[in-house]
Parts: structure tokens; sequence; C-alpha cells
């Protein structure tokens, strides 16, 4: 009996001894406030929560008229409304915050088709290289942390707030707008853009891509997404996401990569070259066990 009553102490004293999964709330800030365009960067988020240890919930917070900087000024606030946000990456982003190091959409971001009115598709169907597109005004967004590589690569930006891009392409303020292979066709279906197209034929490409980030005080919650995205990649509930969501499906399928000529811009020196091959899309196939 006291042998029993012994070990039944010694059960209890060692069970408080062993790390409960942490449970946490991640609030999301929500660029444009379009849940349906960042659907798939959304599953994401839920597949890594859903593949860590704990009961983690998500609420998503949408930011409509605020700019990116703000936001993240807003994130680094210990009174902030939101404490995750998703965003292309960036090196200052990188040393302010904790990046989460996998790409979102396995670098599909980084593969940008060019929208342009329909009426001037055979002006500008001629498009094969960078000295091509320098001659070209460019519409992007303000603050969109790709802007420097792309200024950096001779391109010439004319930035505005999101959602001033898709009128000023239609009058003309620009030639084309970039956009994510994800997320344009998205975009296109939205009432208004009827006349606008994809230039066919080409794309440019940087090794890029959206990135999770939390405060930097908050690293419980950065190993949590990191324990589930690396979780989920292990167990194939990742690549199995990537293949089966509808705006990657349609991406792949209707943006046809393969018969695009890629105008590859450089990058910097950055951690972006220290991430995994794994971790990366390649259109090429060569990579075809992790696409």
């Amino acid at each position: 009996m006291i042998f029993r009553l012994l070990s039944g102490f010694l059960c209890l004293f060692f069970l408080g001894q062993v790390p409960q999964a942490h449970s946490a709330t991640f609030r999301v800030g929500l660029l444009h406030g379009d849940a349906e365009i960042f659907d798939y960067e959304l599953s994401v988020i839920r597949l890594a929560l859903a593949n860590a240890p704990g009961e983690h919930e998500l609420e998503v917070v949408p930011m409509a008229e605020v700019p990116q900087n703000r936001i993240f000024a807003i994130l680094r606030d210990d009174s902030s409304p939101i404490n995750m946000f998703f965003s292309g990456y960036s090196a200052e982003r990188e040393q302010q915050l904790l990046q989460v190091d996998i790409p979102m959409t396995r670098g599909l971001l980084g593969f940008r088709l060019l929208v342009v009115k329909s009426g001037r598709v055979d002006e500008l169907n001629g498009i094969k290289n960078l000295e091509d597109l320098q001659q070209l005004r460019i519409g992007s967004g303000i603050h969109w942390p790709e802007n420097e590589m792309m200024s950096q690569s001779g391109l010439t930006l004319d930035t505005s707030v999101y959602r001033n891009l898709w009128p000023m392409l239609q009058y003309e303020r620009f030639d084309v707008l970039h956009r994510g292979l994800q997320e344009v066709f998205t975009e296109l279906e939205k009432p208004g853009r009827e006349q606008l197209s994809i230039l066919p034929g080409v794309a440019l490409a940087m090794r890029y891509d959206y990135f999770l980030y939390v405060a930097r005080d908050r690293r419980d919650l950065h190993d949590i997404l990191l324990e589930g995205l690396e979780n989920a990649y292990r167990n194939g509930a990742f690549i199995e996401n990537f293949r089966s969501h509808p705006q990657i499906r349609t991406a792949l399928d209707q943006g046809q990569l393969s018969e695009r000529k890629l105008i590859w811009l450089d990058i910097p020196e950055n951690s972006l070259r220290q991430i995994p091959s794994e971790y990366w899309y390649d259109p090429s196939g060569r990579l075809a066990s992790g696409q």
C-alpha cells in the first residue's frame, strides 16, 4: 500500500516536470483586409498551428487601410491588436522581428506576371529581357520590400497604395503592374478588371516569398509556427496543401511558367540564399520530389 502511494506521488511529481504544450492565440494582421486573395497564406498558418504541439487559435484582423510599414510598427508595440504578420522578405524586417524561415508559397510569390490593359497586349508583347522591361514604367505598392530589389535592377517603379494600382493601370499611369503568380488570377476576377490581361510569354522571377513575422520578444510564437511548419513538411501535409489548394492549382495551371521567358532579377546577398532548396518550387521540375 505504501509502495503504491509512493509510486503515485512520484508519477505526479515527474508529470509536473514535463513541459506542457503551450497554447496560444495568434492574431494575424491581414494586408488589404482581403481574405479571399490571401486564402492560401491563411491556410498555411492554420496548417502550422494544426501541426504544432498544443491547442492554438487563429484570429484574422483585417487592416485594409494600413500600409505595410505602419503594420510592422504596430506589431512591435506591446499593446498591438496583432501578434503576427506575413509579408515579403526584407533584411530590415528580419533584423527588427523574428522571421519564420520557411517560405509560405514555396517561392511562387517571386514569379511575377505582368498585368496590362487588354488593348496594349500586342504593343507590349515583345518583352523578352531585362533591358526591354527597363524601358517601361511598372506599377508597384508603396513600402513593398521587393521595390528595392527591382529598382537595383534598373526598373522604373510608380508606387501607390494597393487599391489605387488597378485604376492607375487602367488610366495608363504606368505600363504594367507586377503581381505574384498565386495572387493575380484571383485579383483579375474582381469587378471592374475585365479590360485587363496578363502579358503572355514572359514573367519576372526572383528568389522571394512571404514569411511569417512576430515581435522579437515573442520567441514562443515563433517557435510554435516554425515547429508546426517543419512538422507539416515532414509528414507531407505542407506539400499536400500546396498541391491541392485552388489558388495554387490555378496559378500553376494557368500561369504556365514552363512556357514563359523568365527574366531573373539578381537578389542581394541575404539569408534567403541559406534556405534549403527543398522549400522552393522549381518550375523546371528538377526538384520534382519537393514540388
